[in-house]
């Protein structure tokens, strides 16, 4: 029997509910701890009861960082905010009835939604990455963290081998981690970027391409280019042009898909399934549907990478327009940043950092990169400290 809509409605009060615990999401969150705004009651729907900070997962995977270091208490964020947390997973946003229906049965109705679902990476639910470790959600790299050091507890003589799929920064900077722990445990290894293109890092700039290139050969790591994944056994990656190599633990992280909830909502999606919105953030054709993050793509804007630091950009505009549609005012337009500082963490003391035209692999780029991302994580832990 399907179970009734939750409905805590007040007199007055617009339901505003929060699909996932983005940076986003958990923004609007702490900006209504700050202003308790009294027309919105809050509800947060997050997979699992921490936020994970993809920007410190490297670290983390390196023993740079602890679990709480790159962690934040979802629920405890969420009864600052006078909010209801609801843990499970989106299986479906009906925009016609303004209702989210989770994976338990639980239906969830809403007069505004905020859209923070992040995206998934390409071909990870596919027979050829059955037995490799996926990255996203990023609750999962405590398993991964758990398979490095457990290839560091085996020992032997012979080196750890590790593949990465996806030669993007995500794929690139946990190579370099993967490295970086087995090094740290003792263990020898021989780690591989694998990718079906021709170049990796592709996005940025040919001479930083080049300097990562060139960090990736003087720490030990082989980047195979222009092949293409058919398969991952147990023991090893099987490619299309026959090639296998041997893999102790394969780390999936190609580039990123979107979750099919969206375009089975009826709403318009771009051609690779995210969700068009307006540069309000708000569904092409349901201003009551705003989504941020991955999940989206503007409409005005469709080139914008799918990066986080966009993403930051988008929340306070997000935040101004939930209040401004329901007290009826004016929305702000959001115009993504025509660039931004880009660290790629080398999980050697060191980090590759881009600005404009500027290019580093320095300690001191590593000293900013673990600056910044401390700050950041602090505005949230610091809310339930």
């Amino acid at each position: 029997m399907r179970k009734p809509p939750r409905s805590r409605s007040e007199p007055g009060a617009t339901r505003l509910l929060l699909l996932g615990a983005g940076h986003v999401n958990l923004d609007v969150l702490r900006r209504t701890i700050v202003g308790r705004p009294p027309e919105l009651q809050v509800t947060i729907v997050s997979l699992g009861p921490r936020h994970f900070y993809s920007g410190m997962t490297p670290g983390y995977l390196a023993w740079q960082y602890g679990f709480d270091d790159l962690t934040s208490d979802v629920p405890g964020i969420a009864r600052r905010a006078g909010a209801e947390c609801l843990l499970g997973e989106v299986a479906a946003l009906d925009p016609d009835a303004r209702r989210v229906r989770l994976a338990d049965g639980r239906e969830v109705e809403y007069d505004l939604v905020s859209l923070n679902l992040g995206s998934l990476l390409a071909g990870a639910g596919s027979d050829a990455a059955r037995h490799a470790e996926i990255i996203k959600p990023l609750e999962r790299a405590a398993r991964v963290k758990e398979r490095i050091e457990a290839l560091v507890a085996e020992g032997g003589g012979e080196p750890a081998r590790v593949v990465v799929v996806g030669a993007g920064a995500s794929g690139v900077e946990v190579a370099f981690a993967a490295r970086a722990a087995l090094r740290r445990g003792g263990r020898a290894c021989a780690v591989t970027v694998l990718d079906s293109g021709d170049r990796i890092l592709r996005g940025y700039s040919d001479p930083f391409r080049r300097r990562a290139e060139a960090a990736l050969a003087e720490l030990g790591i082989r980047v195979e280019l222009g092949r293409r994944v058919e398969r991952v056994t147990p023991n090893a990656v099987r490619c299309s042009d026959g090639r296998e190599l041997p893999s102790d633990l394969t780390i999936w992280l190609t580039g990123p898909a979107a979750s099919p909830l969206l375009a089975a909502s009826g709403l318009p999606v771009d051609g690779r399934g995210f969700l068009l919105i307006d540069d309000r953030l708000r569904s092409v054709a349901d201003p009551r549907v705003f989504a941020v993050g991955d999940c989206g793509t503007l409409e005005p804007y469709p080139e914008t990478p799918k990066a986080g630091v966009y993403a930051v950009r988008e929340a306070p505009i997000l935040w101004a327009n939930l209040l401004a549609t329901v007290r009826g005012e004016p929305l702000t337009r959001y115009t993504p940043q025509s660039g931004f500082l880009s660290i790629l963490n080398t999980c050697d003391g060191r980090a590759l950092l881009r600005y404009k035209g500027f290019i580093s692999w320095s300690r001191w780029a590593w000293c900013l990169k673990d600056r910044i991302d401390r700050s950041f994580m602090g505005k949230y832990q610091r809310l339930v400290a």
